[in-house]
């Protein structure tokens, strides 16, 4: 099986917005909702499991009144590394061969055919983990800032591990992909992603 783990149980401090970043409105529709509906429309997702935490209750409420054909993880929400270990941990007790796509909830515009193309080439590989970078130049050439960065590459927040808590032996994929850049962690990251809007939904 191949689940979409949508993790959204972070603090989201660098936003510095009232309202808990996953529902941090582009174009009057919630971050989480862009997401959310992009997993949706994958061809090789077989379930959606969303990772939520005490910083984000708001979130679970809005969840929670979608009804929709997901399941919420509750977490810490301590820290990434903790929540991670945690639901591995979880999917581990049902299967060890389950694939496990994670994605943060602040990439409103990783389209669905680019998840099924990281999947594809996932599924391909001899790696039993794969992380999704992004070029500096893609964020420099946007005007977005970014915090990390390694060999001239940015993480995406879009990673895929296999559902046993060990450390797995990894393929770094470097897509040059607008979309993978556009994560909305402060303001200005808001307002590019609000002049590309047009470019990914209309």
């Amino acid at each position: 099986m191949i689940y979409a783990i949508l993790m959204a149980g972070g603090m989201g401090t660098r936003l510095n917005v009232s309202v808990e970043k996953p529902l941090f409105k582009l174009h009057d529709k919630p971050l989480i909702k862009f997401v959310l509906d992009n997993l949706k429309s994958s061809k090789l997702v077989d379930g959606i499991v969303i990772a939520v935490s005490p910083n984000t209750a708001e979130t679970t409420k809005y969840l929670k009144s979608l009804k929709g054909d997901f399941k919420i993880l509750d977490t810490s929400g301590e820290d990434y590394l903790k929540d991670l270990s945690y639901i591995l941990d979880y999917f581990e007790k049902q299967s060890k061969k389950d694939v496990l796509l994670f994605i943060n909830a602040d990439l409103p515009f990783i389209s669905s055919k680019t998840i099924d193309e990281v999947l594809e080439i996932y599924l391909k590989s001899d790696k039993d983990a794969l992380s999704v970078v992004v070029p500096v130049e893609v964020f420099e050439g946007l005007g977005l800032d970014y915090s990390y960065e390694y060999n001239g590459c940015v993480p995406s927040g879009l990673n895929i591990l296999r559902s046993e808590n060990i450390i797995q032996d990894e393929k770094q994929l470097v897509l040059k992909k607008v979309e993978l850049a556009l994560n909305i962690n402060t303001i200005p990251d808001s307002e590019i992603a609000k002049k590309l809007y047009h470019k990914y939904y209309l």
